[in-house]
């Protein structure tokens, strides 16, 4: 017999505490009793009570002695008394069960998957070593994720195998030991093996792998014949707003030369389609056009003979509309207008004479020395307003100024150096707190903005006062940029792999601005050094990469296969083996001690409780006095 919850000393001193506490109460005097007696005339109440000079003893041996051992019961019955012998030799294993999205090919023609030939090796595992071993479940793809804890229920652990299914990222095969290692250290029990079940088809840098000393390798058939997409990348042309670049890059994973049939199709229309040969473990890529403004689904497929796994022909992905900004322009000089805004093909121009200037709510207005019937909520630029419609004050209407300097660290003036210009006839403002300036000249502030209201006010006419200069095309471009942020985006689309993303940064843009947004909204972590992102996408959908008018968005919709196999090393163990007998078990009795302590408890309350009504009478009732009630002590 031994104790499964508790230690020997610690049952001694729980039991030592409870006997000495229930024999204590059996040592205390009885409690008052009352006595029925016929008169209280020769009865007197006393301050004092009397002293007792008795010696205290046990008067009711029997209840005590029941009491102690169905106490003892209880103790064992918590202790977890067992009979037999303690096991010494049942052990904690981990079962590491590769579900990358390699497992979904296929070893040859006619094969079934390789998740199925994962399974039924882990199942033969399972049904080999004795069943008082432990397993804890694992699923390894990109992470590392616990199915089980450790548990010596074969039910559960034959059911966590059987559903387990090959994912979309590639193994991250470090990972998945390391944290074997980490649970096993933790489990409790002496560590048994760690048993590797999957073709191990990973990026991991065999240097890098802390293989354990007890590793177990249950290996399936990892490579074969393999021409998969890699990327799939678009983007807008600088020059034409409604082309689409598209770059397609296929990569063959097997050992010789290659033909690929590689299509696109566009809203189910077919758009492009070539031929190509890709050599052995090298990487080709192909380049289309696409020209539409409409949205809709770009897909990508690849067909070659005998290929073994068919999950990375497929690319799809989504196109957003071309966007378009209205802009509505209140001037009597559409012409000094036309070659800036309609050199834009996502700028949507419409003209108003400046005395019947009526903008709408939406969008964006130019309002060149014009005074709007209503007030709106739409962005705003004031182009050498009246007095009475700036939304700055006019401070003095200067026959010529000298252009000072621009504001740099703002929107507006990004990129803007020219200084020394003579502007003919512009107009001086007088800012109020929160207003920045973003041009000033001898006079003072000739051009000022409001961020909060989205409200640019010019004193003078950059294409009047201006115009043989780079700096008016230049502040136009930065106030449509600033005001319409959506008319200057650039969009780049990559079908990318589950698992970590590398993004490419430009060295001289603002990391404090970028965002990694997931479809749903939720922004995501990242880390950017030096001129590269990277990010974690562990499941499909489309996460955007904004930094300032740049936005690149990114859908995991390729599996990733990782170029090569896993070298086994050769101090690990190789395939099932040979079924063990378990070890001799105890038998547990705690439930039996607890019923025995219960029935004991119940024996002594119904032979020594006390009977409701027993009371003590002190002779007849002779007189005429009603009862009275005395209490003394016993």
């Amino acid at each position: 017999m031994f104790f499964f919850n508790l230690g020997l000393g610690e049952f001694l001193v729980l039991f030592t505490a409870a006997s000495a506490l229930v024999t204590a109460l059996y040592l205390l005097d009885r409690s008052r009793r009352q006595l029925v007696v016929a008169t209280l005339r020769f009865w007197s109440n006393t301050d004092r009570p009397v002293d007792s000079t008795r010696r205290r003893r046990i008067r009711q041996w029997g209840s005590l002695l029941l009491q102690l051992v169905a106490i003892t019961l209880l103790l064992l019955a918590l202790s977890q008394l067992r009979i037999g012998s303690p096991d010494e030799t049942s052990l904690d294993h981990v079962l590491i069960l590769d579900t990358s999205s390699w497992m979904a090919a296929q070893s040859g023609p006619n094969a079934e998957p390789l998740m199925n030939q994962a399974k039924a090796q882990a199942l033969s595992y399972v049904r080999a070593i004795p069943s008082s071993d432990r397993v804890l479940v694992l699923y390894a793809d990109a992470l590392a994720t616990p199915v089980t804890s450790f548990d010596s229920d074969r039910r559960k652990i034959e059911t966590a195998i059987k559903q387990a299914q090959p994912g979309n990222a590639a193994l991250d095969l470090r990972q998945a030991l390391d944290f074997a290692q980490r649970m096993q250290k933790i489990g409790g029990r002496r560590a048994g093996e760690i048993v590797f079940a999957g073709a191990g088809r990973t990026a991991d840098l065999e240097a890098d792998l802390n293989i354990p000393p007890n590793l177990r390798v249950l290996a399936v058939s990892a490579m074969g014949p393999n021409v998969g997409l890699r990327k799939v990348g678009l983007r807008r042309s600088s020059a034409e707003a409604d082309l689409w670049q598209i770059y397609v890059s296929v990569h063959n994973y097997g050992g010789r030369r290659r033909n690929v049939d590689l299509g696109l199709q566009f809203g189910g229309a077919p758009v492009g389609s070539r031929t190509i040969a890709v050599n052995a473990e090298a990487e080709q890529e192909a380049a289309f056009e696409l020209r539409t403004r409409a949205a809709g689904l770009l897909e990508a497929r690849i067909r070659s003979a005998q290929d073994t796994f068919p999950g990375d022909d497929r690319a799809v992905i989504e196109l957003p509309p071309l966007p378009v900004v209205p802009i509505t322009v209140c001037t009597d000089q559409p012409a000094i207008f036309r070659p800036l805004l309609e050199a834009h093909a996502n700028v949507e121009a419409k003209y108003q004479p400046a005395a019947a200037c009526n903008p709408p709510d939406n969008g964006l207005a130019i309002l060149d020395r014009a005074q709007p019937s209503r007030a709106a909520s739409a962005a705003r630029i004031y182009i050498e307003p009246p007095a009475a419609a700036s939304p700055i004050p006019v401070k003095i209407r200067a026959a010529s100024v000298t252009l000072r300097g621009w504001q740099p660290e703002h929107p507006l003036g990004a990129g803007l150096r020219a200084t020394g210009l003579n502007i003919i006839g512009a107009t001086v403002f007088t800012p109020a707190p929160g207003d920045v300036v973003i041009a000033e000249s001898n006079e003072g502030p000739i051009m000022v903005a409001r961020d909060k209201e989205r409200v640019a006010v010019l004193g003078f006419h950059p294409a009047r006062a201006l115009p043989y200069e780079l700096t008016t095309p230049l502040l136009f471009a930065n106030m449509l940029r600033w005001l319409a942020p959506d008319s200057f985006r650039r969009s780049e689309l990559y079908a990318a792999s589950v698992g970590i993303v590398t993004v490419p940064l430009d060295s001289d843009r603002d990391r404090a601005n970028i965002r990694v947004v997931a479809d749903d909204g939720t922004e995501l972590p990242f880390s950017a050094e030096q001129k590269t992102l990277r990010f974690f996408a562990g499941r499909p959908g489309s996460v955007r990469v904004i930094n300032g008018d740049r936005e690149q968005v990114y859908s995991p919709a390729i599996p990733a296969v990782p170029d090569r196999a896993w070298t086994i090393p050769g101090t690990a163990r190789r395939g099932v083996p040979r079924p063990r007998p378990a070890p001799p078990s105890s038998q547990d009795i705690w439930y039996w001690l607890a019923a025995f302590a219960g029935i004991l408890l119940l024996v002594e309350w119904l032979r020594y409780a006390p009977r409701v009504g027993a009371q003590r009478r002190l002779g007849p009732t002779r007189s005429a006095e009603a009862p009275a009630v005395l209490r003394r002590a016993s």
